[in-house]
């Protein structure tokens, strides 16, 4: 098998085994010995015929892997060898067991590139064998009941059925999740899931193997408690080893009637999934943390993350920013960040005439949280001033103390109204990124707005015929409440736009021509809506917009 298509969101659908019957086993061997090694084209397949274990290329890449995959879903890899050494030719490239007994991977070259590294091996004569659960095992040949390595004790970023996430007591070492960096590319993401290295018995999520950004909750003898999902299916019963020696959580299914594995996608996401029959899918049907906006650093630099009921996470970037890769955020590709519009005066804008930076305020923010406190500062000026007499300081708050950041800002959310934790962010900007638009040049926004989304009303109400282009201002207002907006787009531009500017500007349109004047936003609220920096909800159709027409099929309920 060679290219393999990873895909991380999908509903659910249960699985029964019968799909894994005598009909689809493989004639490929089972093990590898030392006179057996494995090249090319050629795979091991489990004794079930379950799982099989080859070379594959991910996605588009170039490159080669072993991996272990289900036989009938040869599309979802489970576990990669060699994922931070890729190969670039896997027919002079061989899977072979060493003459230490070892299980060595060795590229074109005959250099070594990944192996099972055990340092005392008693038998030369040792074989790899893939289990139906899917583990790797290194047995020794004279007594094939003695597993001197596995697979399941270095999982990659799934988490299969009686595998485990863990540590040991004794040594350190841990088994965890790794997400892969990206679709493509199996190497270890950021994200990884294991247990809590302090020692509490619960899994934690971790941003670059140092920021906890969500837990599971402490065992409480049937389940973690924050992880109730894992056990809502009947078919599955989660369990909490802990001996002498090392501590793992584990899982199996009780009636071998449904299967399912978690991942830890590239996103940040635990994710629970299924295999789908005869469309050889996967579907994943369960998410922890459930908001994105919860995963750490989800925007990247200077993003903000905000999370409407019912929707996707999405991010915007910060007042005075803009992203590094439009392309890219088109796409809902967060991971560039953004950048700022114009340097700061004491970073290259150096003029005579170049007025001083200032602080825009960001309230009731979710606050980073690589700040340093300054004890001495004692008030909101000091601390302003400390910030602005440094040329590394982005950012101060002050409520009783002072807090600075220096750098990127990440981790950056907007909290709703009521929530409590939040604080005042004052971020460092360009005195031109700092100036609000008066109230006239808003207004001109505005009609700009509601003139440009008419434009494109019209232009394409040429695309539905005659007697059709007459109720248009009410078809108009009823995609926007759909969330349809890409029908109001003037059809010559290809498609070609940011929804989510789109979005806002359509909605913030119809907020500015409600019948009740109390209802229009402000200037100031509108601009900040248009910039990204606040929400905008859903508005409903104005009553006179809906009056204009006399056919009532066009009328929103």
């Amino acid at each position: 098998m060679d290219t393999k298509i990873r895909s991380w969101f999908f509903f659910y659908v249960q699985l029964p085994l019968l799909f894994f019957s005598n009909s689809h086993l493989s004639t490929a061997a089972e093990f590898i010995s030392p006179g057996q090694p494995l090249s090319g084209n050629q795979t091991i397949s489990s004794k079930g015929g379950i799982f099989e274990l080859g070379f594959f290329t991910p996605g588009n890449s170039q490159n080669y892997y072993i991996g272990i995959w289900y036989k009938q879903f040869p599309e979802y890899v489970v576990w990669v060898a060699n994922r931070e050494a890729p190969l670039s030719n896997k027919t002079s490239s061989v899977l072979r067991i060493n003459q230490d007994g070892n299980l060595v991977l060795l590229n074109q070259l005959n250099r070594t590139v990944w192996s099972t590294n055990i340092t005392s091996i008693a038998s030369n004569s040792t074989t790899a064998e893939l289990l139906d659960t899917g583990d790797l095992v290194l047995r020794d040949g004279s007594n094939s009941s003695d597993v001197i390595w596995q697979s399941f004790d270095y999982p990659t970023d799934t988490w299969l059925p009686k595998g485990r996430i863990g540590r040991n007591k004794i040594t350190g070492e841990r088994q965890r999740l790794a997400s892969w960096k990206n679709s493509e590319d199996p190497a270890p993401g950021v994200f990884s899931v294991e247990m809590d290295p302090s020692g509490i018995n619960q899994l934690v999520f971790m941003w670059n193997r140092s920021k906890i950004y969500w837990q599971s909750g402490v065992w409480n003898g049937q389940y973690f408690s924050s992880l109730p999902g894992m056990v809502a299916y009947q078919h599955t019963k989660i369990t909490l080893v802990e001996t002498q020696n090392r501590t793992y959580a584990t899982y199996e299914s009780l009636d071998n009637t449904t299967m399912t594995i978690n991942v830890i996608n590239p996103l940040g996401q635990l994710q629970r999934c299924a295999p789908v029959g005869s469309s050889q899918t996967w579907s994943c049907f369960w998410f922890m943390p459930t908001s994105r906006c919860e995963i750490y650093s989800y925007c990247s630099s200077f993003g903000i993350c905000t999370q409407p009921l019912s929707t996707l996470a999405s991010c915007s970037c910060l007042r005075g920013f803009e992203p590094a890769s439009q392309k890219d955020w088109n796409s809902s590709i967060w991971s560039g960040g953004c950048k700022r519009r114009t340097p700061l005066q004491c970073s290259g804008n150096t003029s005579v005439d170049a007025e001083k930076d200032g602080f825009f305020v960001m309230r009731n923010m979710h606050l980073p949280g690589n700040q340093q406190s300054l004890t001495r500062v004692r008030s909101a000026k000091e601390c302003e001033l400390y910030c602005l007499n440094n040329c590394s300081c982005t950012a101060y708050a002050y409520d009783s103390s002072c807090s600075v950041w220096n750098g990127d800002l990440i981790n950056l959310k907007q909290m709703s109204d009521g929530d409590v934790g939040g604080g005042d962010l004052y971020l460092r900007l360009a005195a031109i990124d700092l100036q609000v638009p008066s109230s006239e040049k808003s207004k001109g926004w505005v009609h700009w707005v509601i003139v440009g989304v008419g434009v494109g009303w019209k232009r394409n109400a040429e695309q539905l015929g005659d007697g059709e282009s007459a109720f248009f201002p009410c078809w108009a207002a009823e995609k926007i409440v759909e969330d349809e907006v890409l029908a109001l787009l003037d059809f010559r531009l290809g498609g070609i736009i940011n929804i989510e500017e789109l979005r806002r500007a359509s909605r913030v349109a119809c907020w500015c021509i409600q019948d009740n004047e109390n209802d229009r936003p402000s200037m100031e609220l509108v601009v900040q809506i248009l910039e990204g920096v606040k929400d905008v909800s859903m508005p409903p159709i104005p009553w006179s917009i809906k009056i204009l027409t006399d056919n009532s099929s066009w009328i929103s309920s």
